[in-house]
């Protein structure tokens, strides 16, 4: 499952980050710590499934600001593109709503428009 270099790797970017100690409680903190000093694999499906909850925090606390703003802003926009489209009768744009460029393209053209313009 999770081996000891693994989860010492995740701490280390967190603490590098600065998201160890925002992210995790103490408790969340000292399981982490304990399985990568105390275990070589993790291998007990009870642990493994909390070090996932675990590292899904972390992950979504490492985020950049603008990553978020795509998963937020850029990937509802693109959804909402491809339902007007297949509405018109354009069967292809199906595949826009999954299209990280267009995301990330929506996000920022969102992110660049002046502020009051067009209000």
């Amino acid at each position: 499952m999770f081996t000891r270099q693994f989860l010492s790797s995740v701490r280390s970017r967190a603490l590098r980050r600065g998201v160890w100690f925002k992210a995790l409680d103490t408790l969340e903190r000292g399981v982490l710590t304990l399985a990568s000093r105390v275990v070589d694999r993790v291998e007990s499906a009870v642990l493994g499934v909390e070090i996932v909850k675990i590292l899904r925090k972390l992950t979504d606390a490492m985020k950049s600001g603008f990553v978020r703003r795509i998963e937020e802003y850029g990937f509802g926009q693109a959804l909402k593109m491809t339902k007007m489209a297949v509405k018109w009768g354009y069967n292809l744009a199906v595949d826009w709503s999954s299209d990280l460029g267009l995301a990330r393209y929506l996000t920022v053209l969102d992110l660049n428009w002046p502020t009051g313009f067009g209000v």
